[in-house]
């Protein structure tokens, strides 16, 4: 099937290895305009049961990665860590008055209308705890 035919979007997905929490991307590219970045936006699926009034936090590390990691040798590493992120999205984070709610993309949206009340959007703009 050509692309011109190919309905639908890419969803990218990673489990834990049990399976009780999910997450889905709908890019894994993201682009650095000099001026912002595209913002990151997923929905994270979580088992109510297997969590138990823990809580659950997506935690973003952005690399830049240049070689092959089969090009490794002598202890060299082929990537740079640019920024790290971190949010809590269950329980969902009930924000004052000040800051309003972040609206959710139209992916999001349907994400969270497939997966069901255990899915919770979350968004990354602002990428204030840069590592380098």
């Amino acid at each position: 099937m050509s692309d011109q035919k190919r309905h639908g979007t890419r969803i990218f997905k990673k489990s834990t290895p049990n399976g009780k929490v999910t997450v889905y991307l709908g890019k894994r590219d993201f682009i650095d305009h000099l001026t912002h970045v595209d913002p990151i936006e997923g929905v994270v699926l979580v088992d109510p049961e297997y969590v138990k009034g823990r809580k659950v936090y997506v935690h973003l590390l952005c690399a830049f990665r240049h070689g092959r990691d089969g090009d490794e040798f002598h202890g060299i590493n082929w990537h740079k860590d640019l920024f790290l992120n971190t949010k809590q999205v269950y329980p969902p984070v009930v924000l004052t008055d000040d800051n309003s709610q972040p609206r959710i993309s139209r992916l999001q949206e349907r994400l969270v209308r497939k997966l069901g009340p255990d899915s919770y959007p979350f968004t990354f703009k602002e990428y204030h705890n840069s590592v380098t």
